[in-house]
């Protein structure tokens, strides 16, 4: 599998336009942001044999919760598409919620998320991923959400560009847990240089449109840029306006960090 480092950020899930159904799904959204930094860092995938772990710092300025999701993520090596070539992940959210007036301090995981990210098509510029995904429910809500996402990026100089698909559905509807959920993203990215100390730097944008049942359309967008450390570290800091046309929105500001501990033994 080549090593190429990635521009994207497809993957994060844009929450729905109410602010109950925002606060119910903001654990799914979460785990995307470990795969959104994972495609700023390294290949497609997790080089194969290697474990990677991610996490990160989320405050929302429109509830003033604090959250740390994180994942950790194995490749098998093999020759095969389900051994070899496919990508095995749990992901976690864990909610802080803070009340600095009280002195208050709230810490629990609301959600975790099993996927196995496939490489498909892997070409010299061309490159396709389709990701089946499941997250159930620690609390608050029952059963759990299964789904699928689709990827597809084309690499070109020191630019990427790609766009990805999702489907998503309840196992248990509720008014905060909505029967199905589909989004349409499209990114952008340029490292600033092929060397050099700006070539650790790539900024980067993306939009993302969803619609989920019985609710409006929503529109969102995400910025920041990555800072690549060392060929195994690597940093992010972003900006997220959930719902930023179509509904309530909520203003974040996230710091990650993507970690290849290496082969494992």
């Amino acid at each position: 599998m080549r090593s190429i480092r990635l521009t994207l950020a497809l993957l994060l899930l844009a929450t729905c336009a109410d602010a109950s159904v925002l606060s119910a799904l903001r654990g799914h959204s979460d785990n995307t942001i470990s795969l959104k930094k994972r495609l700023h860092v390294n290949t497609l995938i997790t080089e194969p044999g290697t474990v990677e772990i991610d996490w990160a710092s989320l405050y929302s300025f429109g509830s003033a919760n604090f959250a740390m999701p994180s994942a950790i993520k194995y490749t098998p090596v093999g020759s095969h598409i389900l051994w070899g070539r496919t990508e095995y992940s749990i992901a976690f959210d864990s909610l802080d919620v803070v009340d600095f007036g009280g002195g208050r301090l709230t810490q629990f995981s609301q959600t975790a998320t099993l996927t196995a990210t496939a490489v498909v098509h892997d070409g010299e510029k061309f490159d396709i991923a389709i990701a089946p995904q499941v997250t159930f429910f620690l609390r608050d809500e029952s059963g759990a959400r299964l789904g699928a996402i689709a990827i597809a990026r084309y690499d070109f100089g020191q630019n990427t560009v790609g766009t990805s698909l999702s489907w998503s559905g309840a196992t248990h509807p509720s008014p905060t847990n909505p029967a199905g959920t589909f989004d349409a993203g499209i990114a952008f990215g340029r490292r600033l240089a092929p060397g050099g100390a700006l070539g650790h730097l790539t900024p980067h944008i993306n939009v993302v449109w969803e619609r989920s049942t019985g609710f409006a359309h929503v529109l969102s967008v995400f910025e920041g840029v990555e800072y690549q450390i060392t060929e195994r570290v690597a940093v992010d800091f972003s900006a997220q306006h959930f719902a930023a046309a179509g509904g309530t929105t909520d203003h974040q500001a996230v710091i990650g960090m993507t970690v290849n501990l290496g082969h494992a033994h």
